[in-house]
């Protein structure tokens, strides 16, 4: 059973980012550690995944998930789906690098997964087994055969909706493409599963209904520039 304490958090997006970067360096500044992590491509970094429908209404409205499966093994599926939407919507997407043909259904086999399972419903260890059991199944299905799962935290409750009894974090490194000249970070958005958004207020029309939302699906971050991990002391 995994609880996701400052430390442990951090060693396991290191694992995760590992494939991708090289530590340079290091340092504590009022209690908190500083890796530097340099990136050797593109990286795709998600926000997260829940079950329902990505764009939706925050604080959350209970209406626009009531025609969800509630079962864990639904939930983990739609979770991963999502996850591979997103990295796929990279092409919907103005990128300051290039993608050739492959890059995306590269990168995509070797997803690096977190999940956030909740103690809820049948408890953690259940709940955690199941994540497990359809993750290897769907994974391959959804062209993400090859991803690893850094961790499966435990939690109370993820969201507000306490139905939802899993969030799953992905990264992906965009292997093959060049990693560029300029340093950037770029949002990527689902741009087919929405009509309109204002970036500054941060609201997206979908199917008539308007929808604030705090977070982006990911960024792409690219360049000659350093990823800062930290963590304050426990």
């Amino acid at each position: 059973r995994m609880t996701a304490s400052n430390g442990k958090w951090q060693s396991t997006l290191r694992s995760g980012l590992a494939r991708w970067c090289t530590t340079v360096g290091s340092c504590s500044v009022h209690g908190v550690h500083v890796e530097r992590l340099r990136p050797s491509c593109p990286l795709l970094l998600l926000s997260g995944a829940t079950p329902g429908p990505f764009y939706h209404s925050h604080p959350h409205d209970p209406s626009q998930f009531d025609h969800l499966h509630f079962d864990m093994a639904s939930q983990v599926r739609a979770n991963l789906k999502t996850v591979r939407d997103i990295l796929d919507a990279l092409g919907e997407n103005e990128l300051p690098f290039h993608l050739d043909g492959g890059c995306i259904e590269r990168s995509r086999r070797h997803a690096q997964l977190l999940h956030w399972v909740s103690n809820r419903g049948q408890g953690f260890a259940a709940n955690a087994r199941v994540t497990a059991d359809i993750s290897r199944a769907a994974c391959k299905e959804l062209g993400m055969g090859l991803a690893t799962t850094l961790a499966t935290f435990e939690t109370s409750g993820n969201v507000s909706d306490r139905r939802f009894l899993i969030e799953t974090f992905a990264m992906f490194g965009l292997e093959g493409a060049e990693l560029g000249q300029t340093a950037e970070t770029v949002r990527v958005d689902l741009v087919s599963q929405f009509d309109a958004v204002d970036e500054e207020s941060s609201v997206y029309s979908v199917g008539g209904q308007r929808h604030f939302m705090p977070y982006v699906p990911a960024y792409a971050v690219c360049g000659p520039a350093d990823l800062a991990l930290f963590s304050p002391a426990d």
